[in-house]
């Protein structure tokens, strides 16, 4: 699943970055077909994220804070954040404007960065209240969906830019967590069921149950959604009926989901490079991402042909992009070995350290949160007395 959405984003991007303005028609079925296949491209990425990282933090049964999925997923997250502020660099705007606004702007990584931290804290609060995370999750992913447009209207203008970038796309954002972290959580809750029952995923009911579901999200949530305006009067409710897109993508996700699992059982021997692909979507995005949106040294497929190609043009080239990313995962070993950049190196480096600092300023914090409420407790007990001792003067003297 994750090779299938990997492939579509590069094929997705290079065409929707590369073909020309004038041949950009929704009417036009092949364009249209294309471009609704291209919007399932995000929705299936961030739910197959989640599945995939629920999944395997559930296989290990040690307690939370030994649990070593949990301290891969927060070294994880924190690594994509990292990586996705580097991938905006373009060192030529950098030397001349400084701190150039589209630096700053939020992207895929940062929201895969934060979806794998939200996992892990929702994961840590159902551990301490003992409730169930499945239903953590789908309660969240369910919230995070309602209170879309909510966050997409608000005026985030008072926060630094920086943390603006992640609730609104007004300053260049792709993507911002909100809604697209919704998806994570609900692939997390089939990642969860799918630990707990591994063969649903070898029979026919669990296909069934999600391409069943998908089809009546796909022709009935708009209705659902007035019905429930209509029961509740909350505004939320009408105005994702009336732009239902959330809803919408998450049944195609749901009949993605079935028809991924129908050719598992029926494709026994899935290519290994096939395989591999879906394993290495983190180094085909920053390479894909340099080379084709020309950041860093400002030279890339963008500079050179953006939206100028002629479809038959575009095609070919999707086609040689394709290409090119299976031929890099085939050689990947090889490259590693000999010619793999340092930075990678030291971002881990980096995000080890971070952590470190991380964990130091929460103990400090800890302690200054402790001393600072056994201050304040002194000080309201001593308010209190005088205030009490003041009154039962004033009543004495009376």
């Amino acid at each position: 699943m994750r090779a299938y959405a990997i492939l579509m984003m590069l094929q997705g991007h290079f065409i929707d970055t590369l073909l020309g303005s004038s041949f950009r028609d929704l009417s036009n079925p092949i364009f249209g077909t294309w471009s609704f296949l291209r919007g399932m491209t995000a929705p299936i990425f961030f739910f197959a994220s989640g599945l995939i990282f629920v999944f395997l933090l559930m296989r290990d049964k040690a307690p939370f804070l030994e649990n070593t999925r949990v301290k891969k997923g927060l070294r994880r997250g924190i690594e994509l954040i990292v990586i996705g502020y580097i991938l905006r660099i373009t060192f030529p705007s950098l030397l001349s404007h400084g701190l150039y606004p589209g630096l700053l702007a939020v992207d895929v990584l940062h929201c895969i960065g934060l979806a794998l931290l939200t996992l892990i804290g929702v994961f840590a609060i159902s551990r301490y209240l003992k409730i169930s995370y499945p239903l953590l999750l789908a309660l969240g992913g369910a919230s995070v969906f309602y209170f879309h447009f909510d966050v997409k209207y608000a005026d985030w203008s008072f926060l630094p830019l920086a943390l603006e970038n992640y609730f609104t796309q007004s300053n260049g954002s792709v993507f911002t967590p909100i809604p697209w972290v919704g998806y994570s959580m609900l692939g997390g809750v089939l990642g969860y069921a799918l630990n707990r029952r591994p063969q649903w995923a070898f029979g026919q009911i669990l296909p069934l149950a999600l391409l069943a579901s998908g089809l009546s999200i796909h022709y009935f949530s708009s209705w659902v959604l007035t019905q429930l305006y209509e029961v509740t009067g909350w505004q939320n409710f009408l105005a994702h009926a009336n732009f239902n897109f959330l809803a919408w993508r998450l049944g195609h996700v749901f009949i993605s989901v079935s028809i991924f699992i129908w050719i598992a059982q029926l494709w026994r021997n899935i290519p290994k490079l096939l395989l591999r692909i879906g394993s290495e979507t983190l180094v085909i995005y920053e390479v894909h991402f340099v080379l084709l949106y020309s950041t860093w040294f400002g030279i890339g497929l963008s500079s050179f042909w953006y939206r100028s190609l002629t479809p038959a043009q575009a095609v070919f080239g999707a086609i040689l992009f394709l290409l090119f990313f299976v031929l890099l995962i085939a050689h990947i070993d090889r490259i590693r070995q000999y010619r793999w950049p340092w930075w990678r190196e030291k971002i881990a480096i980096a995000t080890r350290i971070g952590w470190k600092w991380i964990k130091e300023a929460a103990v400090i914090f800890r302690e200054k949160a402790i001393l600072a409420w056994r201050v304040a407790r002194v000080r309201v007990v001593r308010w209190y007395l005088r205030r009490t001792y003041s009154a039962y003067q004033a009543s004495g003297e009376e």
